[in-house]
Order: C-alpha cells, then sequence, then structure tokens
C-alpha cells in the first residue's frame, strides 16, 4: 500500500549483496537510489544539509552503484565513446558514503569501469573508435594495436589523492599509462599529444609525507 519510504529505504536493495550494479536509464528503483546518494556527495552528509530545499540537478549520465549487505555504498557516472563531446569513455565520478569506505567500494567502481571482466557477470570493455578519430591517432601515434589492456580510456580531472592510491594499488604501470586525464573540450589528439596518462600524473614531482610514503604510489614514483 502507499507509505513514506525513509532514507534507508531509498538506500538499501533486495539481492543488492556485495554487487557492481549498471543503474538503467529512465525512471527506476535504483535511479532514485542514486540520486540520493548524489544529495549526499553534494552535503558532506551532514544530517543538517538533508532538509535543504535546493536538491542537486537529477542524474542523467550512465551511472553504477556498489552495494554492501543490500545497502547502496557508493556510486560512479560514467560517459561511453562519442557521447557528450567525449571522445573517449570517461569515468567521471566516484562517491562512497562515509560509513563504506575503506571497504573496497571505491576499488570495486574503478574496476567496473576500466576492468569489468573482473566483475561476475562482466566482459572485457574494447570500445570502437569514436567516429572520425582514427587519423588523428595515427597523427600521435598511438599503437592502439599493441595494447595489452583496453584501448584508451578516460578518467576526468581533478583526481583525488585518495582515489589516486586505489588506483595505484589496483593498476599496474601499463594499465595507468592508458588512462588518459581528460577534459571534454580536449580532442583526443590534444589529450594525446599533452601525454597525460594517469601513471605521469602519479610520477609527479609532488614529495610523499607521511602515510603516502608507504603506499603502492611510493613504487611508481621511485
Amino acid at each position: 500500500g502507499d507509505r513514506w519510504e525513509t532514507q534507508e529505504d531509498l538506500l538499501t536493495v533486495p539481492d543488492g549483496g556485495e554487487a557492481y550494479t549498471i543503474v538503467p536509464q529512465g525512471l527506476s528503483r535504483l535511479r532514485v537510489t542514486l540520486q540520493v546518494l548524489h544529495w549526499f556527495s553534494k552535503t558532506k552528509e551532514e544530517a543538517g544539509d538533508r532538509h535543504a530545499c535546493f536538491l542537486p540537478p537529477l542524474l542523467s549520465r550512465p551511472a553504477a552503484l556498489v552495494f554492501r549487505k543490500d545497502h547502496a555504498a557508493g556510486y560512479s557516472t560514467y560517459t561511453m565513446e562519442g557521447s557528450e563531446g567525449w571522445c573517449l569513455p570517461t569515468l567521471h565520478t566516484i562517491f562512497v558514503r562515509a560509513s563504506h569506505r575503506r571497504q573496497g567500494v571505491a576499488a570495486q567502481l574503478l574496476k567496473g569501469f576500466y576492468r569489468p571482466e573482473d566483475i561476475p557477470g562482466g566482459s572485457s570493455r574494447i570500445p570502437p573508435l569514436p567516429r572520425g578519430t582514427a587519423g588523428a591517432l595515427r597523427e600521435v601515434r598511438l599503437d592502439l594495436a599493441s595494447l595489452e589492456f583496453h584501448e584508451h580510456l578516460a578518467i576526468e580531472p581533478p583526481v583525488s589523492d585518495a582515489l589516486i592510491l586505489t588506483m595505484a594499488s589496483i593498476f599496474n604501470n601499463k594499465e595507468l599509462s592508458h588512462i588518459i586525464l581528460l577534459h571534454g573540450y580536449e580532442s583526443l589528439a590534444e589529450a594525446a599529444k599533452k601525454n597525460k596518462s594517469m601513471l605521469m600524473h602519479m610520477k609527479g614531482a609532488r614529495p610523499l609525507v607521511g602515510a603516502d610514503s608507504n603506499t603502492p604510489l611510493r613504487r611508481i614514483r621511485a
């Protein structure tokens, strides 16, 4: 019958388990769950902000959810090839609830996009080249035929230190060199000429201090 849904009702999906789940487009229960998490990501999960009258815009991009014991723990948004002006499949956002951090949620969201074959029921993502980019690829000498990982994929900056450390812990150097930091206004040729891969970004000159000095990132910088 008709009844009010509590916040936790909206964040709980029966049989969600520990799964990585693609959120269908259009109105659905999973889209509602996604929007609640998106709200959390904008309010920093402060209880006093949850009654604000201005809600964040609805998320229309493709998205995925990760669950822990049937509770929505985090989400990612992305675009695939040739959509919304992005010239590569691009991961845009990752958000993990404070109560579910350090539980492998971000790693699962990263693998779901960059290594979908690691997710139960997933398969390798080898996207077709966006229209009109074959000449640009030859021009900047990207040797796609020799890649052992996927075709080049992208991530939208900025990338947080926490996400950098997570990527360093699960991807090898070859994989990181194939993930390009990409802005929506850049062409594939511009991005490739900058050679701004995650590997190059991680090898930057910023000194490692404290806990960072004993992480996988230290080995990459070495």
